[in-house]
């Protein structure tokens, strides 16, 4: 009988996402020249894309992104798969510059000592964009990407990017605390000779 409930048994359900799945449109007919397209190696505006388009294999992208976003946020990938492998670092388009990913941890530096911490990174929302266009005829495209992770210590953050010695780096936009860090000794020993102003500037992480 044992054996017989062990194959019969129902399996469990797959794990629910823990993500928000945000819905948005932009209309490139009201917006023009916001949204650039990596297709082949190449560069073009969604307008050009619509417009060249003969069939819907012509509107088969690597990644798209905004111009002029603030702060910017990742690049939209074409499928929700793609965008949470890409963002977490397991598989990333190799189509050119910018192919930066942040992963599935979030590792806190002291901006002194270097002691670091490193805790999960936990995906919250993603984002659903359709860009579509009716000029000269109906055209789309769909895009996804994270907008929102969480961490243990700092809570909820947006996805971003800078620019340092040339070079582009992930980061977290918390919204609750700044992007500077400071481990529990340092921030102690400023204390004592009376730099606290500096440690309350940053966030303070314990080193375990």
């Amino acid at each position: 009988m044992g054996i017989w409930d062990s194959l019969f048994k129902s399996k469990p359900s797959p794990r629910e996402p823990t993500w928000e799945v945000v819905e948005k449109h932009l209309s490139v007919d009201h917006q023009r020249y916001q949204v650039r397209i990596k297709k082949g190696g190449r560069e073009l505006y969604a307008e050009d894309l619509f417009q060249a388009a003969k069939t819907p294999k012509d509107l088969v992208f690597s990644r798209f992104f905004l111009l002029n976003e603030s702060p910017p946020k990742p690049h939209f990938s074409p499928s929700l798969q793609a965008a949470l492998d890409w963002f977490n670092g397991r598989r990333h388009p190799k189509d050119g510059y910018n192919t930066i990913w942040w992963g599935d941890r979030f590792t806190y530096e002291c901006a002194i000592c270097q002691a670091r911490r490193v805790v999960p990174l936990r995906i919250t929302r993603v984002e659903r964009l359709t860009v579509t266009s009716a000029i000269p005829t109906q055209r789309e495209i769909v895009g996804w990407r994270v907008v929102e992770v969480e961490s243990e210590l700092t809570g909820k953050g947006i996805p971003t990017k800078k620019l340092d010695q040339y070079k582009t780096l992930p980061v977290i936009k918390w919204h609750q605390f700044p992007n500077r860090y400071l481990c529990g000794n340092c921030a102690r020993k400023l204390a004592e000779v009376g730099r606290e102003s500096e440690a309350a500037e940053a966030y303070v992480f314990e080193v375990k």
